[in-house]
C-alpha cells in the first residue's frame, strides 16, 4: 500500500542508543549464479503479474551489504546530520511504524539512496540483491500480516541467511538501484544494471503483508520511485 504525502506526518519520538547498526555490513564473494528462475513459466504460465523472472548466467563482483535493513535508528542519524530528509509515518498508526529497531519505511527511492551515500555506499543492484538472497538457507521471515493490524517487526528478529543476513525475505521490500524492465539480454552478463531507463524502480524481497508465492529471491516487484510504502526499506552495499 502507498501512503501519498499529503496523508504523513513527520513523527520523531526521542530514542536511546539501539544494540542494533544497520551499517554493519558482511562481505560477499562475487561469482556466477543464475539469475531468474522458471516459477513463473512452470507455476504461473507466465501470466501477467510473473512473467518477468527469465533465467540468465549473471556474474558479479565482491561486495559489502548491510547485514540488517536501514532502521529508524540508523536514518534518524543521517536525518540529524543534516544530509537526510525526515522520516514520514502512516498518520492513524505511527508507533506501529516508530520503534527504532524496525526497519525505516515510507522512504521514497532517492532517499534511500541519499542515506546510502552518505554511509559512502549506494543501493544494491538487482544482480547484487539476488546473488546475495539466493543461497542455501533463506533465513527466517516476517509475512502474510493484514494491513490493518500488521507491520515490521524489528531487524533480526529471526534466523540469517547462509550469508549472515537478516530479513532479506520479508519484513520490508528493499529498493534496488535497477529500473524495472523485461530482462532483455540472456547471454552471460558481468554486473547487468538493468534497464537504462524506466518508470518505476525494483523492490526485492517481500514485506510483512506479502504472501507467500512474493517471497522468493527472483522475484521482482516495481514500485514507484516517488511514492512512499509501508512495505518498502531498503539496505546498502559498497563495493569491495
Amino acid at each position: 500500500m502507498n501512503i501519498s504525502k499529503s496523508i504523513l506526518i513527520v513523527f520523531f519520538s526521542l530514542y536511546v542508543v539501539s544494540p542494533i547498526y544497520a551499517s554493519e555490513q558482511v562481505l560477499v564473494e562475487g561469482g556466477d549464479f543464475e539469475m531468474g528462475s522458471l516459477y513463473c513459466e512452470e507455476e504461473q504460465n507466465n501470466s501477467d503479474w510473473c512473467n518477468d523472472e527469465s533465467p540468465h548466467k549473471v556474474k558479479v563482483d565482491s561486495f559489502w551489504i548491510n547485514k540488517y535493513e536501514v532502521t529508524n535508528d540508523e536514518y534518524r542519524k543521517c536525518f540529524l546530520a543534516g544530509v537526510c530528509e525526515p522520516a514520514v509515518l502512516h498518520e492513524d498508526r505511527p508507533r506501529d511504524f516508530n520503534q527504532k529497531n524496525q526497519p525505516v519505511v515510507f522512504i521514497t527511492w532517492e532517499e534511500a539512496l541519499t542515506y546510502c551515500k552518505w554511509r559512502e555506499g549506494r543501493l544494491p543492484t538487482e544482480a547484487e540483491w539476488e546473488y546475495a538472497a539466493k543461497v542455501e538457507k533463506l533465513g527466517g521471515a516476517h509475512w502474510n500480516q493484514p494491513y490493518g493490524v500488521g507491520a515490521p517487526v524489528p531487524v533480526g528478529s529471526f534466523e540469517p541467511n547462509s550469508r549472515g543476513l537478516y530479513d532479506v525475505m520479508g519484513n520490508v521490500y528493499e529498493w534496488t538501484m535497477d529500473w524495472y524492465g523485461p530482462y532483455e539480454d540472456l547471454e552471460y552478463q558481468q554486473n547487468p544494471l538493468g534497464a537504462v531507463k524506466g518508470k518505476n524502480k525494483v523492490v526485492r524481497g517481500g514485506s510483512w503483508d506479502s504472501l507467500s508465492h512474493y517471497l522468493r529471491t527472483s522475484d521482482r516487484i516495481a514500485k514507484d520511485p516517488d511514492l512512499r510504502y509501508s512495505g518498502v526499506g531498503f539496505r546498502c552495499v559498497r563495493p569491495n
